[in-house]
């Protein structure tokens, strides 16, 4: 039994497709193939239900699974630790961050990391909380921070701060005299919202439906600035977090009824090796005065 068999059936397991396990290990399907039969060969067991272009685990195939997973996390763990020991002075994080978020908190944040280990890289990933949670999962990115309040089980959170979508509109626009907004005064309004990895989208959507209309939603787009300017020039209303510094007088923001309110928090992987690099990345953005406050 080799590692390289384990890593294959893992692949399998979890894409249920040996053409999409071939080409996450950039090997060719008869490749894998042929190490998924030579596993259950030593095995003595059925580890796959085979169908037509898809692959479902059998019962003992799970159980395999499950035994095997946990094992090889906890070695390439050991790996990632012994390799790690050359990079105290140095290292990669690769961190996502929202658009949103990152509009108003990544820039000092990032100026302040850099004067205090400028030996390492910092490689960033701009997506929605959604996107940048399933990176974390696929262990594409090492830290992520994003919207916590549903969050998968599977990672770690340290809650950093609470924030308010609030609606961005023209400062001339109608809804200037109210204090908060009900949703379903939204009913007749463009609306301009992130892109679909969004959490403020899903949730904007959600009470939208609930107040039995789907929203006329006019342009999708993660540029902060570009989404600002466009409120500005009346093509639509917009949602800002409300850590957001406008410095502006054509657009303000107005709180919704009931309020957005979410929680944004630094994330990682569960029972995940963290590299020095990662940790102190860790600790410096658990200490980190974030401007809201």
């Amino acid at each position: 039994m080799e590692l390289k068999q384990l890593e294959f059936f893992v692949s399998v397991a979890e894409l249920g497709n040996m053409t999409k396990a071939a080409q996450q290990h950039y090997v060719s399907q008869p490749n894998i193939t042929v190490a998924i039969k030579k596993l259950e060969d030593e095995l003595g067991i059925e580890l796959f239900k085979r169908e037509y272009k898809k692959m479902t685990l059998t019962e003992k195939g799970h159980i395999f699974y499950n035994s095997i997973k946990q094992t090889l996390a906890q070695l390439q763990n050991a790996i990632d630790e012994i390799k790690d020991e050359k990079h105290k002075l140095s290292g990669t994080v690769t961190i996502g961050i929202p658009p949103m978020i990152s509009a108003y908190l990544f820039t000092p944040l990032l100026n302040h990391f850099r004067q205090e280990y400028p030996q390492w890289e910092l490689n960033v990933l701009v997506e929605g909380s959604v996107g940048v949670s399933e990176r974390v999962l696929a262990e594409e990115a090492d830290l992520g921070i994003v919207i916590i309040d549903s969050i998968s089980p599977k990672l770690e959170t340290i809650p950093l701060f609470k924030s308010e979508h609030k609606l961005c509109i023209p400062s001339q626009h109608p809804f200037h005299a109210y204090k908060q907004i009900p949703f379903e005064y939204l009913k007749e309004e463009s609306l301009i919202l992130m892109k679909i990895d969004s959490v403020h989208r899903k949730k904007v959507l959600a009470h939208c439906e609930a107040c039995g209309f789907l929203p006329k939603i006019v342009l999708s787009s993660n540029q902060i600035e570009t989404n600002i300017d466009s409120v500005a020039k009346g093509v639509g209303l917009s949602f800002l977090l409300d850590i957001a510094k406008l410095n502006r007088t054509d657009v303000e923001l107005i709180s919704m009824e009931p309020p957005l309110t979410v929680t944004i928090g630094l994330v990682w992987r569960k029972n995940k090796y963290l590299s020095y690099a990662t940790k102190d990345l860790i600790h410096f953005i658990k200490e980190f005065s974030f401007p809201h406050e």
